[in-house]
């Protein structure tokens, strides 16, 4: 009798060490994964934090094609401009939503059936190229505007910095 109470004890104590050290195990494997999202938070909010821009010279250009430029005043540089939104707020109806088309040539039409922005040129686009680093300006060309009414350029990044024109333009 004695010993089936030391090995009752025994396999006790074993159960204990692991259901002890699976807990201890699935912690830090929870709190490895916390950490690693709170950094990868941080450093988005860092980024946003040091991302700005700026509309500048908005026109219509003849026609159904509206120009301006984008500056990068902040200190992060921007890409991924297929994530980046142009809306134009026109004085009657509601903002229409831009996506991004690519490079554009500046006398060349662009398409006039949906709802793209590309861009011209970027100056002077030395560090990265055809990114929009601190200190730089992007000419952005949209051709399928509705002309003869004012609008509001609005622009968005990726990480959710945006930049309004209030301005409106006839």
């Amino acid at each position: 009798m004695a010993g089936a109470i030391i090995i009752a004890c025994a396999m006790g104590v074993l159960l204990l060490v692991l259901v002890g050290y699976v807990m201890v195990g699935s912690t830090l494997t929870s709190a490895d994964s916390i950490a690693s999202a709170q950094k990868d938070m941080r450093i988005k909010k860092e980024e946003q934090m040091n991302t700005a821009i700026q509309i500048t010279n908005a026109q219509f250009s003849g026609g159904t094609s509206f120009r301006f430029n984008l500056s990068n005043k902040g200190g992060v540089p921007i890409g991924y401009f297929n994530q980046t939104d142009v809306f134009i707020s026109y004085s009657k109806g509601t903002p229409v939503r831009y996506s991004f088309n690519g490079i554009v040539s500046g006398n060349t039409p662009g398409d006039n059936t949906s709802k793209t922005w590309g861009y011209m040129a970027i100056n002077p686009d030395t560090v990265h190229p055809y990114m929009l680093d601190p200190g730089e300006t992007m000419l952005i060309r949209i051709d399928n505007i509705i002309s003869g009414t004012s609008a509001e350029v609005n622009v968005t990044t990726p990480n959710g910095i945006t930049a309004v024109n209030k301005s409106p333009y006839p």
